[in-house]
């Protein structure tokens, strides 16, 4: 027992050590200044991750967050990104330390993926039966599956690792359940990845399907029973985590994802000698749209399954149906509709083949079994298999673009190949006692291969000290905000004119009007498109926003680094080592009334242009356009454009066309503006700008950028905002869930909320609960008569109560199941007995 202990430690441990070395050699924290945060992990996870440590430690709701956009369910974003279980460690965690307490769940994890497929060898080749070469080489074979190049690419994604880690155990669940009748670990393990994330899930149900087709296949009695039991335990599996899916279904069915579009006609992305090539020893992991998988398990798994079709020792039944799969997992990183099928319906937008940590389990496990069959391999087919490889990295190199997999990935590989290949024959041909020696020449060999993969390719670093440069400013300011307003319940949020994030709400603690979250309502979105802001798939931004579209959403205060920003629309309040605080002259509460008028001659087109918001305005009461064509003069040349407005005013450019994702305006007085994701097409904001004062707008590509210049109307936005500002919510009590007020009505019309219009809401008006309408499709809205009248709002998680009843029963039902199986055995058992003592009577009598 404490060798077997001994064994699970190891493969354990080795990941770990691994993967801790390469972050103390790339110089993350508390070793350096960098840090792993990478694409989604820096944008979305970590300000994630922040908002959920604040709201455990200081109690506040976990139903509904303000600092999610314009505010979003947080039981469903908590379902999507943070259902780890270790997440609810950050209780106890330092906020400043959140990047630390991401970077070691990552690295255990990783570990913990080490650990469950040693588990999953163990049990599956019955090592404890073996030698300690299968040992050795079974704690390799899991290192090489927490080390694999999915991990490489997606260790960021801190919240699939669960799921990737468990999915052996999981396995070894369905093995026990359906060879053993036991189904405690296949309904635990299941439960507890449904529920860390639900995609993961997805895709490990997927394969168990599969998995479970080809094990009763190869049962030769009580099949039916076998697939009863199947069918019953992954139903509670799935039942038991009904609390966090309905929500999470409820909510992302206002987003960008919801809805199914089957592809047109069938067609293949790649070749299978370029998908191969994504096998290779140090191939830069793909995340972009492109589709290319990531698929390495170490030079010797290929080799290793190649002998494994040649084994004459495995069946060719039990053969077949393997190898049936690795080639339908070819096949579907390659082919558009199987490519549709694993992705849940629908196409990722980028990080393509998420699918490929299950290849990977399937070609190690192959690996894994030609060794426990070693005996039958000769040095001939070691030599021909090794060739084949060869032979195979040669002709993928000539097809292969050397932006997919580069030559330097394919001469690695062809090294370690070689290595391999002299390895395994010194394995059959030196003498018994020396064998040991090869075989852990072979050992070091595979984890030195797995350590140069992982350093070259995986743990992208940034620094960690730009992005908590501005935090301790920020959070400065934001306390002498506070102390300013503590005095008043409004409402208010707060937007950042050179944001870190589009999430920075999160990481700072205020509420915004900015979210980057794939449970995203859409149509808030089409309609901060529609007001020429910045609006996509999975994300809305203040960016582009007008006095008066600023004012609608609520938001009194921006942060800025730049000292020069004061103008006729905000002032300088506050200042914190070169990082300011802005107060917008224009801004309404959470709630304002519209006059029925407006209602009904202003609807949003989505088409992003200044006439939408020239048209709102007017419905407002506006005299003239709000914003209007500008007299200037422009010079136009590569990666830069000089605009030199006639007369003094407020200022916004919008460019022809643009590739450039970066651009950045500045004056001759020292003013400066930098505009991210610039392709998104929004209105940039120039400022107010003197007669004759050029603006240089320069870009990140050197592209020739002609713009339109345009200047705002003050007068305009004046008569507009005053008739929204006549009526308005007057904000007494709130929180996360609960908003109480009162606003006086002087002329029949529609009370606007600036909340995105879903479930989950009860609105009351003078103790009645009313159904509200949808502004625009996206916002909330009440229509009212004249008089003062009592506003309530309360909010409770749509499905949550329904999710929880449903997961109640599914657990008791298992416990019930579990009961009645052991009841039903401990009969059989006395049965049994019972016709053993006749037996034993009969022979005596």
């Amino acid at each position: 027992m404490k060798k077997n202990r001994y064994w699970y430690a190891l493969a354990f441990f080795l990941p770990l050590m691994i993967t801790s070395v390469i972050c103390i050699a790339n110089g993350v924290f508390p070793f350096g200044e960098n840090c792993i945060l990478h694409v989604d992990m820096y944008h979305q996870y970590c300000p994630f991750f922040t908002e959920f440590a604040d709201k455990l430690q200081n109690g506040n709701s976990l139903m509904f967050s303000w600092r999610q956009g314009l505010g979003a369910d947080f039981v469903a974003l908590y379902a999507y990104y943070l259902a780890s279980p270790l997440n609810w460690l950050l209780v106890l965690w330092p906020k400043s330390y959140v990047i630390e307490f991401m970077t070691l769940t990552i690295l255990f994890k990783i570990a913990l993926a080490g650990l469950c497929m040693y588990g999953y060898l163990d049990y599956r080749f019955r090592l404890e039966k073996k030698g300690e070469r299968l040992h050795y080489l079974a704690v390799v074979f899991a290192a090489a599956y927490a080390l694999s190049g999915f991990i490489a690419a997606y260790s960021w994604d801190v919240m699939w690792l669960d799921g990737v880690a468990l999915a052996p155990l999981v396995f070894v669940g369905l093995m026990k359940l359906v060879g053993e009748k036991k189904p405690t670990l296949y309904y635990v393990s299941l439960s507890i990845v449904i529920l860390s994330n639900y995609y993961i899930a997805m895709l490990i149900c997927i394969f168990l399907m599969f998995y479970f087709l080809l094990l009763v296949a190869e049962q030769k009695e009580e099949r039916l029973q076998a697939a009863a039991r199947f069918a019953w335990y992954s139903l509670l599996a799935g039942a038991s985590a009904a609390i966090l899916l309905i929500p999470e279904a409820i909510v992302l069915s206002y987003s960008g994802s919801s809805g199914i579009k089957l592809p047109d006609t069938m067609k293949w992305y790649f070749g299978f000698l370029q998908e191969f090539s994504r096998s290779c020893t140090a191939a830069s992991v793909y995340t972009g749209a492109d589709h290319w998988p990531n698929l390495y398990a170490g030079a010797f798994s290929l080799i290793l399954v190649i002998l494994y079709t040649w084994n004459r020792k495995i069946r060719v039944r039990q053969k077949l149906p393997r190898l049936g799969m690795v080639a339908f997992f070819f096949a579907s990183f390659s082919n558009n509709f199987l490519d549709f099928f694993w992705h849940g319906l629908h196409f990722p937008d980028s990080l393509p083949g998420r699918q490929s940590f299950l290849y990977i389990f399937v070609v190690l496990v192959l690996g894994f079994e030609a060794l426990e069959y070693w005996k039958d391999i000769s040095v001939s087919k070691i030599a021909i298999s090794s060739a084949v490889i060869i032979g195979l990295l040669f002709a993928s190199s000539r097809l292969t673009e050397e932006k997919i997999t580069d030559s330097f990935a394919f001469l690695i590989t062809g090294l370690f190949v070689a290595c391999y290949m002299i390895l395994f024959m010194l394995s059959k041909l030196v003498e018994q006692q020396k064998r040991n020696r090869v075989w852990g020449a072979i050992c070091i060999l595979a984890i030195s291969e797995l350590v140069i993969n992982m350093a070259i390719t995986g743990f992208y670093t940034t620094s960690r000290t730009t992005y908590l440069a501005k935090r301790e400013d920020y959070l400065a300011l934001l306390s002498q905000m506070e102390d300013e307003e503590n005095d008043s319940a409004s409402f208010y949020r707060v937007e950042n004119l050179r944001r870190l994030t589009k999430n920075d709400s999160d990481l700072y603690g205020y509420n915004s009007a900015t979210e980057f979250s794939s449970l995203m309502n859409i149509n808030v979105s089409h309609l901060y498109q529609g007001l020429y802001m910045e609006g996509g798939k999975n994300y809305y931004c203040y960016n582009g926003a007008t006095p008066l579209t600023s004012a609608m959403l609520s938001v009194k205060y921006v942060l800025s680094d730049n000292a020069l920003e004061e103008s006729a629309i905000r002032v300088k309040v506050a200042e914190s080592n070169g990082q300011y605080l802005y107060e917008n002259k224009y801004w309404l509460p959470l709630g304002y009334m519209i006059p029925e008028r407006a209602m009904t001659t202003w609807n949003n087109s989505r088409r992003s242009d200044l006439r939408n918001l020239n048209h709102l305005a007017k419905a407002l009461g506006a005299e003239g356009e709000m914003i209007t064509d500008a007299s200037f003069e422009q010079e136009v040349s590569e990666g830069k454009t000089i605009l030199t407005p006639d007369e003094s005013g407020f200022y916004y450019a919008a460019y022809v066309k643009c590739d450039a994702d970066t651009l950045t305006a500045a004056t001759e007085d020292g003013w400066e503006r930098k505009f991210a994701k610039t392709s998104h097409r929004y209105l940039l904001e120039l400022g107010e700008r003197k007669a004759g004062e050029p603006i240089t707008i320069e870009n990140s590509k050197s592209e020739e950028i002609t713009f339109y210049l345009y200047r705002l109307n003050l007068d305009a936005v004046d008569r507009a905002y005053e008739t929204l500002s006549r009526d308005t919510l007057d904000v007494t009590e709130q929180s996360d869930t609960h908003i109480l007020g009162s606003v006086t009505v002087s002329e029949n019309g529609t009370l606007i909320l600036s909340v995105p219009y879903q479930k989950g809401w009860t609105i009351r008006v003078d103790g009645e609960i009313v159904q509200a309408e949808a502004y625009q499709e996206a916002l909330f809205a009440i229509p009212l008569t004249t008089g003062t009248h009592e506003i309530e709002l309360n909010y409770m998680t749509p499905g949550l109560l329904q999710g929880a009843v449903i997961s109640a029963g599914s657990i008791l039902l298992f416990v019930l199941s579990l009961v009645i199986r052991r009841l039903a055995a401990k009969r059989q058992h006395s049965q049994r007995k019972e016709i053993e003592d006749e037996s034993v009577i009969g022979i005596l009598y």
